[in-house]
């Protein structure tokens, strides 16, 4: 039985009805369902964590055999974004609640790892983009004062940088933003309306 057909049938339900839900195949959905999206976020992790340890690796050399100490910072940032994604994996990995074979309680712990990543992208500009902005600020600001007798040209690609680096933060904090709305909002309220059900049919039990 799928929520859709639990849905359909607690809302045509009445006090003179008995509501009958094979909760064993209603866990193995919310199972189901919560192990692809756990999937999801871990190949997003290793993503994020691979992406970053190689800027970090890049910018490190870069900043060694130019003398460019600003993209050390850079590098420092990058850094931190990937510890942040191991960490907070780890520290999730504890606190996460198992899936005991009880439907509530797996309901809850799916809920509860969407909320964290609701949580997660929602505050998107603290942990993940403003830790670089130091670094690219510097490093950008460094090179337009060691430029600024080289003329207007290289002074007009520093800022064009600059305007594509401000544009590309936006643009991540607005596709993160818009994953909320689209995938991860309907999935709480989701779970968390098979929640409010199974506890009505308790109490009616």
């Amino acid at each position: 039985m799928t929520f859709d057909d639990l849905q359909s049938k607690w809302q045509s339900h009445n006090h003179d009805v008995t509501l009958i839900v094979d909760t064993n195949d209603l866990m193995n959905e919310v199972r189901q369902k919560h192990r692809v999206f756990e999937r999801q976020l871990l190949c997003r992790d290793l993503s994020e964590i691979l992406a970053a340890l190689l800027i970090t690796f890049f910018f490190a050399t870069i900043a060694v055999l130019t003398g460019q100490w600003t993209l050390l910072l850079c590098a420092a940032g990058s850094l931190f974004v990937g510890l942040f994604f191991i960490t907070d994996r780890l520290k999730q990995r504890r606190r996460r609640s198992s899936f005991a074979d009880s439907l509530p309680r797996s309901v809850d712990a799916a809920i509860e790892e969407v909320k964290h990543q609701i949580w997660l992208l929602r505050n998107i500009m603290w942990w993940y983009l403003l830790p670089l902005v130091p670094g690219i600020v510097l490093f950008l600001g460094s090179s337009s004062w060691q430029s600024r007798a080289n003329g207007f040209a290289e002074q007009f690609v520093i800022a064009a940088v600059g305007v594509i680096c401000a544009v590309a933060f936006w643009l991540v904090y607005k596709i993160n933003h818009r994953e909320i709305k689209k995938t991860l909002d309907p999935r709480r309220q989701e779970l968390e309306a098979l929640r409010s059900a199974l506890t009505s049919s308790d109490t009616d039990s």
